[in-house]
């Protein structure tokens, strides 16, 4: 990692921890390097960092694969968020919606926002479903979808009917 202290230092982005081509865990920092050099390489560390990641760099280092996105401060949140949500990798716990009903939940009201459609339930568990190649089971899917105070903060839905429906028309 010294080799690349100039390219990182001071530079923010995106990092990606790969195990034999899996996604295991998608974070941000402001300062790459930083972030590096003081939280995962850093025994002992006092940054926090993320238990799970930092066994498998400390137990198995030669099968894991770190890729680097400079980015946009502004930008690094909003991306991270999506992809997680998106890709829901195994050690990312916030805004995982393998561990969050809320993070499906906004998952769900952006699709319905996007496509400016209505859905059934239904189909949503389905597309879900698949789309997450079957990682998050129908249950936890079914407990968002149920979770009507939550989820009408995200599209307006129906329980009766079971539908959801965008906001606002676009």
């Amino acid at each position: 990692m010294k080799k690349y202290q100039k390219q990182l230092s001071q530079e923010s982005g995106l990092y990606f921890f790969h195990v034999n081509k899996k996604l295991k865990y998608v974070g941000q920092s402001k300062d790459l390097w930083w972030r590096f050099n003081g939280g995962y390489l850093k025994k002992g560390t006092k940054q926090h960092v993320n238990s799970r990641l930092l066994n498998l760099i400390e137990t198995n280092p030669d099968e894991i694969e770190v890729l680097f996105v400079l980015m946009e401060k502004e930008l690094l949140k909003i991306t991270e968020t999506l992809l997680i949500q998106k890709n829901i990798p195994e050690f990312n716990e916030i805004e995982n919606p393998r561990r969050e009903r809320h993070s499906v939940q906004k998952v769900i009201g952006r699709i319905v926002t996007e496509s400016n459609r209505q859905w059934t339930f239904s189909e949503m568990r389905h597309y879900l479903y698949e789309g997450w190649n079957k990682r998050v089971p129908y249950d936890h899917i079914d407990e968002a979808l149920a979770d009507y105070k939550n989820l009408t903060n995200h599209c307006k839905q129906s329980q009766k009917r079971q539908t959801l429906n965008p906001k606002n028309k676009l």
